[in-house]
């Protein structure tokens, strides 16, 4: 009975000893937290993107399917996916784009995929030029090359032929597949013939 009862008090000094250096520690503001403040306007836990997807222009491109993104990031070599959906509206149709929205957790982008999962439709193949992810908060833009058929899920998914972080300015409508790209800022006024 001794034991037990000198052991709580062990433990219990133990752990008063500990929440006491952690209030102390907290009152002289000695350890630092990783709070990321979120510019103004954005949600608190991420920041909201555009994300544009211009299907193919061939025959049978466009999908009812459900269509989803997954986006790679360096950092932990994390992932999110997302289901690409607007309600109420007929998306992924043939030679058209369509636009969505977003949060994402990190920016550290390095690539993003794509995958559909059947449903009770008869249009479930999927062909995708490029894809867009935009902030404009950040102007940050990059972009995904694929100009193929999207695989039915699969992990991996069907990965971008070319990904790259673009200049904000040059993200409004991505060149065609083989365009060579030029990496500078046109000047106003800038006469040069």
């Amino acid at each position: 009975n001794w034991f037990q009862m000198s052991s709580g008090l062990f433990v219990f000094i133990i752990l008063f000893g500990g929440f006491c250096s952690i209030a102390s520690a907290s009152a002289n503001n000695s350890f630092t937290s990783k709070r990321f403040s979120p510019k103004p306007g954005e949600p608190p836990n991420g920041s909201v993107w555009d994300v544009v997807i211009k299907t193919c222009d061939d025959q049978g491109a466009g999908t009812d399917a459900a269509a989803y993104l997954k986006v790679f990031y360096e950092r932990d070599h994390a992932s999110e996916i997302f289901q690409l959906d607007n309600p109420g509206k007929n998306d992924f149709e043939r030679g058209e784009r369509s636009h969505f929205k977003v949060i994402l957790n990190q920016e550290d982008i390095i690539n993003i995929g794509l995958f559909w999962w059947p449903g009770f439709t008869l249009n479930e193949e999927w062909c995708v030029d490029w894809v867009l992810l935009l902030n404009s908060n950040r102007d940050k833009c990059y972009e995904g090359i694929f100009h193929r058929w999207i695989l039915h899920y699969k992990d991996p998914p069907t990965y971008a032929v070319k990904f790259h972080r673009l200049v904000f300015a040059d993200c409004v409508n991505p060149a065609p597949e083989g365009s060579q790209r030029f990496h500078f800022l046109r000047l106003l006024g800038d006469n040069t013939s």
